[in-house]
């Protein structure tokens, strides 16, 4: 789902829009995303558990989650500015919002524009794969009770926390989640 760095084994990047078991393509496989990609990988654990050997989420949503007003303010803004067309002051407040590097910048706009399928509920128990939960010290707060809540609520769940990172802890902090990612795909991930 996501190439903040390399990962042994073959890579297979997932573009967002497109469905996934289109590149699962029926394979056992190893699931990593972040943010609204991690919730995609949720989605599809559930509803194909034997395709997925481990599961990774970086500041996922929870599927049964309440926003805060402030999370809520923020959507409700962006889908009103991107409704109106107005993506350049979508894209600055995503960056503002999430505390996005702004070299990222070219990746949020064009996430803007993707017509992107929406997950509507997750039943979590259905997930049999072992799951890395992951987010970001500074990440907004609903993040981290969600990705709390996640290591709580699925079946087999581990629960980490990377230090000086935000909402993208796999691009801000490369290094810190490899040091996390890597060992636990090497004890899950079986074929």
């Amino acid at each position: 789902m996501w190439d903040g760095f390399e990962l042994p084994g073959e890579l297979r990047r997932h573009p967002l829009q497109d469905d996934l078991a289109d590149t699962v393509a029926g394979d056992r496989v190893a699931l990593v995303g972040a943010s609204y990609g991690g919730f995609v990988c949720l989605d599809f654990a559930a509803r194909h558990p034997d395709l997925v050997t481990a599961l990774v989420l970086l500041d996922a949503p929870h599927p049964d989650h309440e926003e805060s007003g402030d999370l809520l303010a923020y959507a409700e803004e962006e889908e009103r500015l991107v409704e109106e067309g107005r993506l350049e002051e979508a894209t600055d407040l995503n960056v503002s919002y999430w505390k996005i590097p702004g070299r990222l910048r070219p990746m949020v706009r064009r996430s803007l524009e993707l017509d992107i399928r929406e997950v509507d509920e997750v039943d979590l128990s259905a997930v049999r794969a072992p799951a890395l939960v992951i987010v970001g010290e500074h990440d907004n707060a609903d993040f981290r009770e969600m990705g709390e809540r996640l290591a709580r609520e699925l079946p087999d769940a581990e629960f980490a926390v990377v230090e000086g990172a935000g909402h993208l802890p796999s691009v801000e902090r490369p290094d810190a989640v490899l040091e996390l990612v890597k060992p636990f795909l090497d004890r899950n991930h079986k074929l």
